[in-house]
């Protein structure tokens, strides 16, 4: 298997394999790395693909498109309809055949340190925390982290800002007709989602080490800053899996809490975007379909909940499975709150190529400002 997920969080994953080793006698040889797209293409190049892998959605759409991922509807039956919401079965389809599995369930929020940020207490208006950002600046202090590295998929974090500010301002249909291809990426819409992550979040003397510092420092430890002693930022903007990725450093109701992304209407304050990666196997073999089988079970997601990294796809897993209040509290408000609405762009739906262009487009833009409109029409050239 080959997955996005490296270092501890990858740890956790082989973690929860083992017992499908245990019970299963199947060893899983697990790889875990950012570069995980450039190295699945090559070995399907290379007539060599891996058993299993985590993709993009829209990387995953691609290569069912192209007839490589195995069918997994017979292995599953019902099951897949008790565990999971159809929002997530009818992003795992393909032509009306399960196409994955999803592990992970992540919604994106805003962090902060209770102990370092001074701005509005969980702000519903967008305009109100991009002024207390700016206020800090001009004081000398550093409002956000964002750091981008992450080899060839750098420049991805940036690229899930800007959807955060794209949807809470545009709304759920332009959000879903940017991500279908319909919305030009040289629309005004998409223009304004950059600059305003530009203005607000990757402005010098607003991120952490600058934007250029902020391109080049690897994700694994760059939002680190959130809760070290002095806080090198007080804000972030990402998923939910910032406390896992800090570590023990992270101390719930102490030094680390969220608030859901503001509007800049409030219409749209209800609206949230999701990033889940999906397993799909590539080999019609016994073992790849019983492992795939494993990762969806209740009882495999509920192990792996325990071990508190981030919240898990399946429904039926109880909340107080997992240990961290901060978990417990992402579970409750947008799992298990009637007033979130997901709503799926780039993020879900864009090809694997369109997303690649996107992230070397944020990586461009941080680093020259004035080149976002040769950014977004080479990103527009992808989609053609």
């Amino acid at each position: 298997m080959i997955g996005q997920n490296s270092g501890v969080e990858g740890q956790t994953l082989e973690q929860v394999y083992a017992a499908f080793e245990e019970g299963a006698g199947v060893e899983v040889r697990y790889t875990g790395t950012p570069d995980q797209t450039a190295i699945v293409q090559s070995r399907i190049q290379a007539g060599n693909p891996p058993d299993v892998a985590d993709l993009q959605l829209g990387m995953a759409q691609d290569f069912a498109e192209q007839g490589l991922l195995d069918d997994l509807s017979a292995a599953f039956g019902d099951e897949l309809t008790a565990n999971f919401s159809e929002m997530l079965l009818g992003t795992a389809t393909h032509d009306g055949k399960v196409i994955g599995v999803y592990q992970g369930m992540n919604p994106f929020m805003v962090w902060y340190n209770p102990k370092s940020y001074t701005g509005p207490e969980a702000p519903q208006d967008w305009k109100a925390l991009a002024d207390w950002t700016g206020q800090e600046a001009a004081a000398g202090r550093t409002a956000w982290c964002a750091a981008q590295g992450a080899g060839a998929s750098s420049g991805f974090p940036g690229a899930q800002m800007i959807e955060n500010i794209f949807l809470k301002k545009y709304g759920p249909d332009l959000y879903r007709q940017w991500g279908a291809g319909e919305l030009p990426w040289t629309s005004d819409q998409v223009r304004d989602a950059f600059e305003e992550f530009g203005r607000v979040i990757a402005a010098d003397g607003h991120v952490q080490g600058g934007a250029i510092g902020a391109i080049s420092t690897p994700i694994s430890t760059g939002y680190n800053g959130l809760t070290s002693d002095p806080a090198g930022c007080s804000l972030v903007m990402w998923g939910a899996w910032v406390p896992g990725l800090i570590g023990d450093t992270a101390k719930s109701g102490e030094n680390i809490d969220f608030f859901r992304v503001p509007a800049a209407t409030p219409e749209d304050y209800g609206y949230e975007l999701f990033q889940s990666a999906l397993a799909v196997g590539f080999t019609d073999r016994p073992e790849t379909k019983a492992f795939l089988e494993f990762m969806a079970s209740t009882p495999a997601q509920t192990y792996f909940a325990s071990l508190n990294r981030w919240p898990v796809a399946n429904k039926n897993v109880p909340v107080d499975t997992y240990p961290s209040p901060l978990l417990q509290k992402i579970a409750t408000e947008f799992l298990g709150s009637g007033d979130v609405q997901f709503a799926a762009g780039p993020n879900l739906m864009a090809s694997a190529a369109t997303g690649t262009a996107f992230y070397r487009g944020v990586v461009g833009y941080m680093q020259d400002p004035s080149s976002l409109n040769r950014v977004l029409e080479t990103i527009q050239a992808t989609v053609q």
